[in-house]
């Protein structure tokens, strides 16, 4: 539900932010160039000049005229914007303790490793991949070619955390290297465009703000559209990044509580179990 309400407020805060610039760019164009037809009339007989004359009627501009404007530029902004939607998308997925920590487990997993039954916990663990299984499997894989170890245990499932994590962390990255470039795509359209508006003006523009209108254009909607896909990629990148943490933490907690049960055995607190029989003794599934 967190996860929820965060998303929810960064599409707020982004859909806000682009609602707020719309509007504010309408309330621009609506302003009338002159303060009545007297006025226009005034002026214009007394200078003789028509630059009184009444404005063009103004449009909205469509997000397609948004996109052309902007240059080639917004191809990869495009493909950044897509990049960043979908690999939120799948952490959103993913990136959930149910899946990741699988909490249904732990009593048949206390079960088979109370009974020192590591070969029935493995099959547990193999029959249901996930995050902390993972991690689990490969102490319990130590712990059935080198006997109950504790340290050797621990040593072989902080190596697999490290490689569960490095796995996950990608798809999360890939989220932050999005935000981090999108704004370096947009930048590189605002020297592009600025650079064809001093070209222009070499020709003879200064005097011609139309000549100049496209590439000013250029270079400020570029900045826009980057920094519209960077906002709401980092703020999910944090967030992202943050669950995980607590989730790998919360893995570990659940992995110490079943390493601890075989403490006992390993300290002579309590008698080694004989081995369960082929008939009573099958490993619980989950």
């Amino acid at each position: 539900m967190k996860n929820i309400r965060f998303i929810t407020l960064g599409i707020t805060i982004l859909l806000g932010m682009r609602i707020l610039m719309t509007t504010t760019d309408a309330w621009a164009q609506a302003q009338p160039a002159a303060t009545g037809k007297a006025a226009v009339t005034t002026a214009t007989t007394a200078t003789g000049d028509t630059a009184g004359a009444a404005p063009a009627k103004m449009r909205k501009m469509t997000l397609w005229e948004w996109f052309v404007i902007g240059g080639w530029c917004m191809w990869p902004l495009l493909a950044c914007s897509v990049v960043g939607v979908g690999f939120s998308i799948r952490n959103y997925m993913v990136l959930k303790p149910p899946k990741l920590l699988r909490p249904e487990l732990m009593p048949p997993l206390a079960q088979a490793i109370r009974q020192l039954d590591i070969t029935g916990a493995r099959a547990i663990c193999k029959k249901n991949p996930c995050l902390f299984t993972n991690i689990l499997d490969s102490g319990l894989e130590r712990a059935e070619s080198s006997g109950l170890d504790i340290g050797a245990m621990e040593k072989a499932m902080e190596e697999a955390s490290t490689e569960q994590m490095a796995g996950y962390m990608v798809p999360i990255n890939v989220v932050n290297v999005v935000a981090v470039v999108a704004p370096m795509w947009g930048l590189l359209g605002t020297v592009s465009g600025m650079i064809k508006a001093f070209f222009n003006i070499s020709l003879g523009g200064m005097g011609k703000p139309e000549m100049l209108a496209n590439n000013i254009g250029e270079a400020l909607i570029t900045t826009e559209a980057g920094l519209l896909i960077a906002i709401p990629c980092m703020t999910f990148y944090f967030l992202f990044k943050t669950n995980f943490i607590k989730i790998v933490a919360q893995a570990g907690r659940n992995i110490g509580r079943l390493t601890d049960l075989v403490r006992p055995y390993i300290n002579g607190d309590e008698p080694v179990p004989e081995p369960a029989s082929p008939k009573t003794g099958a490993a619980p599934t989950a």
